[in-house]
């Protein structure tokens, strides 16, 4: 059985509820993603969601809402326990709100990543990999960070790594932070299970500033051999 990989946008701003006449910019998109979602969940058991998560959190299949960012929109498989609110982490309840849209019933669990490394996971069959992950948000001068040309490049140069697969570029950590590439943890762990394979099917996009994208790969896949870094 084949383990499939999709990258999903962790940004609150793609949902309609809390940025109102703004999902518009966005909405074509996002509904790639949750195609892609649908696509890869066809007769698989369980999702693992992975996120960057500084406190390195683990939950299961809980419901939670999004009144953190200021609307009351439940996010969870319906039967799932209530999760303690403060206790779900960012990048779990926008993974558990993009599950939600694509229509996912299947038991859900998050896994928070920490650090430098690249993922050794090796997900069990009949799970759906979903790794939550934004670029860098430095790229216009109305973005949450000074426009950057770092992080102009490194964005371009993410979507041409899902386009094209190879090493994932990695300009470090201090960069990182610098140009507002805080998912970098999430994106190592990503090119740690797909190594260099290029994405089966991919889209990039940046309406406010910072770089979102969606992409899926199948670890059955033989497109390229996984032995890549980053870069």
């Amino acid at each position: 059985m084949s383990t499939p990989v999709v990258l999903v946008p962790g940004a609150p701003v793609l949902v309609p509820e809390l940025s109102g006449e703004a999902a518009a910019d966005t909405a074509s998109q996002v509904g790639v993603a949750l195609g892609l979602l649908s696509c890869a969940a066809a007769d698989l058991d369980r999702v693992l969601v992975l996120g960057s998560d500084p406190a390195g959190r683990t939950i299961g299949d809980v419901r939670a809402s999004l009144t953190r960012w200021g609307a009351a929109v439940p996010v969870g498989r319906p039967g799932a326990p209530a999760g303690e609110h403060s206790d779900v982490p960012d990048a779990a309840l926008i993974a558990w709100w993009h599950l939600d849209r694509a229509g996912i019933e299947l038991p859900r669990s998050f896994v928070g990543v920490t650090g430098d490394g690249q993922s050794t996971r090796s997900p069990g069959p009949g799970t759906l990999v979903v790794v939550v992950a934004d670029g860098p948000a430095s790229l216009t001068p109305r973005a949450p960070v000074p426009e950057d040309p770092r992080g102009v490049a490194l964005d371009r140069d993410l979507t041409e790594w899902l386009r094209r697969g190879g090493p994932l570029p990695d300009p470090g950590g201090a960069v990182a932070e610098a140009v507002g590439w805080w998912s970098r943890p999430a994106w190592l762990e990503l090119a740690g299970l797909v190594g260099d394979r290029t994405a089966l099917e991919s889209v990039s996009w940046a309406p406010f500033g910072v770089g979102y994208h969606a992409a899926r790969w199948d670890l059955s896949s033989t497109d390229s051999p996984v032995s890549g870094g980053p870069r």
